[in-house]
């Protein structure tokens, strides 16, 4: 069997996967990230549906749903309220250490720019960086989240295409990249309204396939519990990479950032569900956390990803 070309199917006990209507298999055999043999079944099922499971790619690591013909841009734009997130005040609540951590990280980079976040949600990242940035533009396909930010005065889009300009300084997808069905063309859509010559900047943050409760713990409550039928794809560095190349960007930096801290891990350790970073807050020591993280990068073993690239 040619290795440019995906099987018919996997199987998973007595669940038969059509794979030829997996768009992310497909594109990861086309860029020679994996071949036909390389991608196996990893787990049986994601938490909210029984008729998707997951598979990994033996060469590369990347880790991917076992189908993709569930899901595509109509499944969000059909949402029309912030109950996807539990509303705001949750968010607020539950983003307010990312959003802090990105704040400390790109505050910077955004401050006296313009900006544009892409798969936006609920917009706490659009309040953490609206002070500092020249210009705050919002995508957002999800009608009533989109209709909210825009009564709060944020300019929001349905989509990068109804965005009619190229002069876009920086542009953002925080934990978005993932949830994309086409996410090359995703990322040229956005790179074309972005100052090119090397002047537009691409920040992108994904959940990482080699993360510590998954490569060295091998959690199975964990993996039970983060695989998800609209999260399609975790990326390693070189996955990442090569995404960002085919999409034409360039000077890509990549980083490992662990968002859940020690104490995280030692509760799904010892009782097999999240929360461990607020049950076991005690053990929450910034230097403990600081140390814990530089570890993990240092056998590329952080829950996350962030990329920073150039156009």
């Amino acid at each position: 069997m040619d290795e440019d070309k995906i099987a018919d199917d996997l199987i998973f006990g007595k669940l038969r996967v059509p794979m030829l209507n997996n768009r992310i298999a497909k594109l990861l055999i086309q860029l020679g990230l994996s071949s036909n043999g390389s991608i196996r079944p990893y787990f049986p099922r994601v938490r909210d549906r029984d008729d998707v499971g997951v598979l990994r790619c033996d060469r590369s690591g990347v880790i991917c749903l076992s189908r993709t013909d569930h899901m595509d841009i109509s499944h969000y734009e059909g949402m029309d309220n912030l109950d996807y997130w539990g509303g705001k005040n949750k968010v607020i609540a539950e983003s307010r250490d990312d959003n802090q951590r990105r704040f400390d990280s790109f505050s910077t980079m955004i401050a006296g720019r313009v900006w544009m976040d892409v798969g936006t949600g609920a917009g706490t990242a659009l309040d953490a960086f609206y002070p500092v940035a020249l210009e705050t533009i919002a995508v957002e396909p999800q009608q009533g989240a989109r209709d909210t930010l825009i009564s709060l005065g944020y300019e929001t889009f349905k989509s990068v295409d109804d965005i009619d300009r190229s002069d876009i300084d920086v542009a953002s997808l925080f934990h978005v990249l993932e949830h994309l069905t086409d996410p090359i063309e995703t990322l040229r859509q956005i790179r074309a309204k972005l100052k090119q010559a090397g002047q537009g900047v691409l920040i992108v943050e994904v959940p990482h396939a080699r993360d510590f409760l998954l490569t060295y713990l091998e959690c199975e409550p964990f993996m039970n519990f983060t695989f998800w039928s609209e999260h399609l794809i975790l990326h390693t560095r070189g996955s990442l990479r090569l995404f960002l190349l085919e999409a034409g960007f360039n000077n890509i930096v990549i980083k490992g950032v662990q968002r859940y801290p020690l104490s995280n891990h030692l509760h799904w350790l010892r009782h097999s569900k999240p929360g461990g970073h607020k049950a076991w807050g005690i053990l929450n020591n910034p230097k403990l956390s600081e140390v814990y993280e530089s570890t993990l990068n240092s056998i590329d073993a952080t829950d996350t990803l962030v990329a920073v690239a150039t156009t």
